[in-house]
């Protein structure tokens, strides 16, 4: 929506639903065609001109409603940093879940949107390409790579607290990612920010598979001290869990839980269901 009473919107400058659809259609092509600057997307200089964005929208216009649009009413209160956009974000994941069904293997990891600006909980990610931008917590179909979920981090405050609280801040994450897909067969990946024994037992006793690299120091996990050679494994197990150290260029550990075994790894270890 346009916010009302704008002292810089004359009245015959009243949008429209097919103009809003045109305003969204530029900005999704701004996404497959980079440029410097949204100006240079209306740029006359031969060697930078896209004609297509002044055939759709008047530079002018698309920068007043770029101004202008909001998508929710300004609270004087909140300690919710994203409230201005929550509607969106919450639309969007309920889409997301609604619109396909996922196959077997699911996997979360945390993914990073490139962001210049100023902003109090841009992240700095070095293993990422972006580097800085927005994180977010992304639960994905392995088999087609489609998002079933998503949680935007926007500091300490979004952080999700669990009733469980042997798996942490992080089991809690996949706790609520996964919470749709619990005892229906899944098998989950994870890295080893994730992974731990206390959350590996929570989801084989939600009759989900899990599988990921875990650190040494985990509460819970076993202390497996023999010396490998390369190609070389070692491994412990429980009822439920099985942890494995193989030697690489570095040592390697790996864990797995459910109808089959769990690795742990990091330094490098893992965990599998």
């Amino acid at each position: 929506r346009l916010k009302k009473n704008n002292n810089n919107m004359k009245d015959g400058e009243a949008t429209t639903l097919s103009e809003i659809y045109c305003f969204f259609s530029v900005s999704f092509l701004m996404t497959r065609n980079k440029k410097l600057s949204l100006g240079e997307y209306w740029s006359r200089d031969k060697l930078l001109r896209s004609d297509i964005f002044g055939e759709i929208m008047p530079r002018d216009r698309y920068f007043k409603l770029l101004s202008m649009l909001h998508f929710n009413q300004n609270i004087t209160s909140t300690n919710d940093k994203l409230y201005k956009i929550r509607n969106v974000i919450d639309m969007l994941r309920k889409n997301f879940s609604k619109s396909f069904y996922p196959y077997q293997k699911l996997c979360i990891d945390e993914s990073l949107l490139l962001y210049k600006g100023r902003l109090s909980f841009k992240q700095y990610i070095p293993s990422k390409r972006s580097r800085f931008g927005i994180k977010s917590f992304i639960l994905c179909d392995c088999r087609t790579g489609y998002i079933q979920d998503l949680i935007v981090y926007a500091g300490s405050s979004t952080m999700i607290n669990s009733q469980n609280k042997k798996i942490g801040k992080s089991g809690a994450i996949v706790e609520a990612l996964m919470a749709p897909y619990l005892g229906k067969g899944h098998t989950v990946f994870l890295d080893n920010w994730y992974s731990s024994p206390a959350l590996f037992n929570f989801l084989h006793n939600n009759h989900t598979n899990a599988c990921g690299t875990v650190a040494k120091r985990r509460q819970g996990m076993p202390k497996i001290t023999d010396t490998l050679r390369k190609g070389e494994a070692s491994s412990r197990s429980t009822e439920n869990l099985l942890v494995i150290k193989w030697m690489d260029k570095k040592e390697v550990r790996q864990s797995r839980h459910g109808a089959k075994h769990y690795k742990f790894d990091t330094e490098i270890s893992k965990m599998v269901p």
